[in-house]
C-alpha cells in the first residue's frame, strides 16, 4: 500500500451505509450503492500527491468511476455550472464547476486494492487536473449537489486543510 498518510476517520464515517446521492439541478435524483458505482466503466489515474502539511506520496494509482459518467447518469438541466462534493462527515466539502469535476474519478480502490476507509473508501474524489489543491481530494464521498452558482459559503475543505498545519 502507498506512503498516503491518513487522519483519524470521523466517527459519523460507516462504509457499511455508505451511499452516493446526486441531487440539485439533475434531470434525476440518483442514489448509488457501491454495486452500482462499481457497474459503471473503471478508470485508472497515477500520479504523485502533494499535501499542504508538506509531504508527497509518490506514484499513487486510483481506479475508479470518471464523475462525468455519473453526473451524464443523473441529467444535468441546463444552466447547471458548479457542483458541491460533500464528504459523509458532513463537517468536509467543496465547490467545483462542473467542468473540472467531471474530469475527477471517484476512486474505489488505490494501488490495486479496495480503497480502505482510512484512505477515503468507499470513494474519495481524485481531481486530476493540473489545477488540483490537495484538499480537494474529498474523503468518503456521499453527496454531489450540482446547482447553478457556486457554492463558495459551503466550501469548507481548504479551511480545514490548512488548520492542519503547524
Amino acid at each position: 500500500m502507498s506512503d498516503l498518510r491518513t487522519h483519524d476517520v470521523p466517527a459519523a464515517v460507516d462504509p457499511d451505509g455508505w451511499t452516493l446521492s446526486v441531487t440539485g439541478t439533475v434531470d434525476r435524483s440518483l442514489r448509488l450503492t457501491p454495486d452500482d458505482l462499481a457497474s459503471f466503466p473503471l478508470e485508472t489515474a497515477a500520479d504523485d500527491f502533494a499535501c499542504v502539511e508538506g509531504w508527497v506520496a509518490d506514484g499513487l494509482s486510483w481506479r475508479g468511476v470518471r464523475v462525468g459518467t455519473v453526473l451524464d447518469r443523473a441529467g444535468l438541466t441546463e444552466g447547471s455550472e458548479y457542483a458541491l462534493v460533500r464528504a459523509m462527515d458532513g463537517d468536509y466539502a467543496c465547490s467545483f464547476s462542473l467542468d473540472r469535476l467531471r474530469e475527477s474519478i471517484l476512486a474505489l480502490e488505490l494501488d490495486g486494492e479496495s480503497l480502505p476507509v482510512e484512505h477515503g473508501g468507499p470513494a474519495r474524489l481524485v481531481p486530476i487536473d493540473s489545477e488540483r489543491n490537495c484538499w480537494e481530494h474529498i474523503k468518503w464521498v456521499s453527496a454531489i449537489e450540482v446547482g447553478e452558482t457556486p457554492f463558495s459559503d459551503a466550501d469548507t475543505a481548504k479551511d480545514l486543510a490548512l488548520s492542519r498545519i503547524e
